[in-house]
């Protein structure tokens, strides 16, 4: 006698699964700004936002300026500005290294804003040590750290 295997949907199959962990490593020229264990991060791609959970394929990808966004193993969000850089997936890893790494609750604001500001005047051309390269940069790396300062 031959019994049907029970067939059951893939949602009552997700009740059952268990994100795996990867460990994220953010590490700036200056600091390690970031290390824990994730279920999950999205960084910015030169080519688009990545998507990494545990078990991805090794990977070896250029970032933009732009926000990490990790999923702690409590299902905590951790925001993080980086200005560039890149970042490397294998196996149970991903190890970000940016040009420039801030944890969105380590901005200060006021900070930012005043620096945004004294970007924006260069590249108008008012006086300034800023090359209008440098300014545009700059203002992107402080508009990427005012939108995470307000994410957390």
């Amino acid at each position: 006698m031959v019994v049907p295997r029970e067939e059951t949907s893939p949602a009552v199959d997700s009740l059952h699964f268990m994100a795996r962990a990867l460990t994220l490593s953010v590490v700036a020229p200056d600091r390690t700004v970031f290390e824990g264990q994730v279920t999950s991060l999205v960084a910015p791609g030169v080519e688009g936002y990545l998507g990494v959970m545990a078990g991805h394929e090794p990977t070896i990808a250029a970032l933009a300026t732009g926000i990490v966004e990790a999923t702690d193993t409590a299902n905590q969000r951790e925001h993080i500005a980086i200005g560039g850089g890149f970042m490397e997936v294998s196996g149970e890893s991903a190890i970000i290294l940016a040009e420039d790494a801030r944890r969105a609750r380590e901005i200060d604001l006021a900070e930012e804003q005043a620096l945004l500001e004294s970007a924006r005047k260069a590249l108008r051309g008012e006086e300034s040590s800023m090359t209008s390269e440098q300014a545009q940069k700059e203002i992107d790396r402080a508009m990427t750290r005012i939108k995470a300062a307000r994410l957390s």
